[in-house]
């Protein structure tokens, strides 16, 4: 008799349990439009990917976002306003030619049917001035390791910037291995600000090897956030705790952004 109301206990305990997951509602997230864009102010294209957002719980079975190609796209700067036209071999909303972006601020706008309006306001930044430049080199038997270090001038106000390497063949250019991608100086505004990286260019068969370029590019706080997010973002990690990625859309996600690059050659 003992044993039967313990038996007894332990159904009732697994069908209530059982109850009350199966009676536990499933939130419904609305559906936003997502935005992702870059001006590079003396580049001579630039476009917008534009989706829908799409939940974690959801009936498609495309792991490809939505694009939205109907979406009226502007950016403008000063007295000056600029269309964005939707490419459906790319699935971009493109701009060709040179933006006249003013000191000061640019505004994007991204009016959809379905999903409202987007905009976001970022600063221009100035173009990159004098630096200076060391640079140490390794030989080893296949490859060339570079450390370099560009120092700019202290400003007063926060500085950012993004280092990237790439390595040339003939027409052909490849992203080349760099350390330490995003740098500033927000916490100590009186000193230079110092950009430090190791770079890696492989010699071929022959002894040969390539052309290795740095890109460093003055970038925006946001851009500086979003970039640090991305080096520890890890969604395939299911002991990772989730958090979201930086966003400057209002009305949507996503990351509006506005660069100034220049390119030096490493020798």
């Amino acid at each position: 008799m003992k044993n039967f109301w313990i038996y007894t206990a332990l159904i009732l305990s697994i069908t209530s349990c059982q109850t009350v997951l199966e009676n536990v509602p499933i939130p419904e997230i609305p559906q936003k439009a997502v935005v992702f864009g870059n001006i590079e102010v003396d580049g001579q294209y630039h476009s917008f990917r534009i989706t829908k957002s799409k939940p974690i719980l959801n009936a498609s079975e495309s792991n490809e976002y939505d694009v939205i190609m109907d979406a009226d796209v502007t950016v403008s700067s000063g007295a000056n306003t600029y269309t964005f036209t939707y490419s459906k071999v790319e699935e971009l909303y493109e701009y060709l030619g040179k933006l006249n972006l003013t000191a000061g601020e640019a505004i994007l706008q991204v009016v959809t049917p379905t999903l409202g309006t987007l905009t976001s306001t970022v600063e221009v930044p100035e173009a990159i001035g004098a630096f200076d430049l060391k640079v140490d080199s390794i030989v080893r038997d296949y490859e060339v390791q570079y450390n370099i270090l560009f120092t700019f001038p202290a400003r007063d106000v926060p500085q950012y910037f993004r280092l990237e390497g790439f390595t040339g063949y003939a027409s052909d250019t490849f992203p080349a291995y760099a350390t330490n991608e995003y740098f500033t100086n927000e916490e100590n505004l009186d000193l230079p600000i110092k950009l430090k990286s190791s770079l890696y260019k492989w010699k071929d068969d022959q002894g040969g090897s390539a052309d290795l370029f740095v890109n460093v590019t003055r970038i925006s706080k946001e851009y500086h956030t979003y970039g640090k997010a991305l080096q520890t973002y890890n969604p395939d990690n299911p002991f990772a705790e989730p958090r979201p990625l930086p966003n400057n859309i209002t009305g949507g996600l996503g990351l509006f952004a506005i660069t100034r690059t220049i390119r030096v050659k490493i020798d």
